[in-house]
């Protein structure tokens, strides 16, 4: 190295020593270090831990950030609450301050219940028969609630630290800061979130994060629980969503569908009872959970890693339901349960949810994700699927469910027409063949070996099949399962209209006239319907009270499935009617 560069590094060096003596640089903030075993069973479990720093982007909204610990006061449960609300164009969302829970979350495009004409209106007696007319207005504004924190349980939003009831009862109590008081987002506007801070309690601090979008039933959910204490902290949270929605009707139709707590695991769709819930019912590794009924869902997914679920289930406060016995029902509610952590001073645990609130609409069950279309479960639903997309497709012309229904119904009917155009002619044959039989069956009474050799050989000789007849009903047995299945799960379906006194084609003809319809029409048909002489008289007159029995069941219906029926049962009998006048060829002995 020569002299001129030697010296160029030294005066580089002096410089810089100099420049770091005169202008130091400021001394970094303190970093939290974690106890590698710790750290490493903290990820196990899921937790999401950060430092409350500038850096992670989260302060204290309630206090000031210099207030030292020992200033803090006590919260004063003393102090008013007031109601937050977020509304959409789907729902309004109404929050509690004390407590930072949600008291009401309605439905806005859907009605609790819809009056209707009903014999019950005149003869209580038949409301647990055909259901009531809904004069009485079950909500304020009768919307569809899916929660209205009507249970003797732990309200949507709501916190439970387990085994540590000082700490929860404080929390419960506690006045939430807002960042603001109320949230209307409209159409085409983008995402907003609301922020709920608790005050500090016990060490300890919660902040709530609501974000919302316009156009869809989905909230995103963030907490954070936060340590502001000296000293760690052993803690293990629960957090809940909901409860059941109050049910549509009292009496008539009974469910179809499940109703209760549902979860998906393993690919599957999972149910439970609310009988089946003692105390408290753990679910684990699932995917979403929640509680659903026949139209509507809320569910939560976690999107920090959380293991375990649970439900429970609750009295209704004012028994709405309560049985004739006296007895207080429960209805569920649902929550997970955060693993057990050491939180250290200065850190926070956060946990996040997607949580969906509204109806079985597989356009908005798509939007959500997850699976959680699997919930709008139907019998048969590889035919039940098909036939409700071409429901809503006919629909999308006629503007009407009823005509709709009525529409599909033809062309499912001609879709089975060259098969019931041929058990119908095979019907016909078999009847003509029944003298001869009548003979055979006399011939070799004490011989049935003999008589059915004879039997076979005279259907062969005249190309008749005697299970013919049989198929287009057995074809029809799924197609009406499917049908009933997809009618009676189909929120679309919720309180549409037909015309006269149908108003609701999801509930039973409350006249009854419907059903008195399908008895007469199938005991018409039955009489067009050729008898062979297969049929025994027991048979014969199991088969003439059918109309009867079945009259008295689509009774409890819906009054589309039964509008179904009856238009099946007319097109049926027209088509018996062109096969009794084709004239066939004479029977061959």
């Amino acid at each position: 190295m020569d002299k001129n560069t030697l010296l160029a590094v030294v005066l580089s060096g002096a410089i810089m020593v100099g420049w770091y003596a005169l202008f130091p640089p400021a001394e970094p903030p303190p970093v939290e270090v974690f106890n590698t075993v710790e750290q490493s069973l903290t990820e196990q479990n899921g937790l999401s831990l950060r430092t409350d720093s500038a850096d992670s982007g989260y302060t204290d909204s309630t206090l000031s950030s210099a207030a030292p610990l020992s200033s803090i006061a006590e919260v004063d449960s003393s102090l008013p609450s007031k109601e937050v609300s977020i509304e959409t164009d789907n729902y309004q969302l109404v929050l509690d301050t004390r407590g930072g829970i949600a008291k009401s979350l309605q439905l806005k495009h859907f009605k609790h219940t819809k009056p209707r004409l009903t014999l019950s209106t005149w003869f209580p007696f038949l409301t647990s028969f055909i259901g009531p007319d809904y004069r009485e207005e079950v909500t304020e504004d009768n919307r569809v609630q899916m929660f209205g924190n009507h249970l003797a349980g732990v309200p949507a939003f709501s916190q439970e630290f387990k085994n540590d009831a000082k700490t929860s009862a404080l929390f419960r109590n506690a006045v939430f800061a807002t960042s603001a008081d109320e949230i209307v987002l409209t159409e085409g506007g983008g995402k907003v979130t609301l922020t709920l801070t608790s005050p500090i309690l016990n060490g300890l601090q919660l902040i709530k994060f609501f974000e919302v979008t316009p156009d869809s039933y989905i909230i995103n959910y963030r907490v954070q629980l936060i340590n502001r204490s000296n000293e760690t902290q052993t803690l293990e949270v629960l957090y809940f969503f909901g409860e059941q929605r109050l049910s549509d009707s009292s009496g008539g139709m009974q469910q179809v569908a499940h109703e209760g707590p549902v979860f998906y695991f393993d690919e599957s769709l999972q149910t439970e009872t609310t009988d089946n819930i003692e105390g408290e019912l753990p679910v684990t590794q699932m995917k979403w959970l929640g509680v659903e009924d026949q139209y509507f869902i809320s569910a939560a997914v976690p999107m920090t890693p959380v293991r375990n679920g649970l439900f429970r289930a609750g009295a209704y406060l004012s028994d709405p339901q309560a049985n004739v016995q006296g007895e207080r029902l429960l209805s569920p509610y649902f929550g997970v349960a955060l693993p057990s952590t050491n939180l250290q001073p200065n850190l926070l645990v956060e946990s996040e949810f997607s949580l969906y609130y509204g109806p079985k609409e597989d356009e908005e069950l798509l939007k959500f994700g997850h699976n959680l279309v699997v919930s709008h479960d139907m019998t048969l639903e590889v035919l039940a699927g098909p036939l409700l997309d071409l429901l809503r497709l006919i629909y999308g012309y006629v503007g009407n469910y009823g005509v709709a229904i009525i529409i599909l119904t033809i062309i499912v009917r001609l879709l089975l027409f060259p098969l019931t155009f041929k058990g119908m002619k095979s019907m016909k044959r078999m009847q003509q063949l029944s003298p001869r039989m009548k003979k055979l069956q006399a011939k070799y009474k004490n011989n049935k070996e003999k008589l059915n050799k004879e039997m076979m050989a005279l259907y062969r000789k005249n190309r008749v099949n005697p299970l013919g007849g049989c198929l287009p009903m057995l074809l029809q047995i799924p197609v009406f399962f499917a049908l009933y299945s997809s009618l009676s799960s189909a929120v679309e379906l919720r309180h549409a209209p037909f015309m006269f006194w149908i108003s609701d084609l999801s509930q039973p003809d409350g006249l009854g006239i419907t059903p008195l319809l399908m008895g007469a029409s199938m005991y018409f048909q039955q009489k067009l319907t050729p008898q062979t002489a297969m049929m025994d008289p027991t048979q014969a007159k199991v088969m003439q009270m059918l109309p009867f029995i079945f009259t008295i069941f689509t009774f409890t219906f819906p009054s589309g499935l039964t509008l179904y029926w009856v238009t099946s049962n007319v097109l049926s009998i027209a088509q018996q009617q062109i096969i009794n006048r084709i004239k066939t060829p004479e029977m061959q002995d």
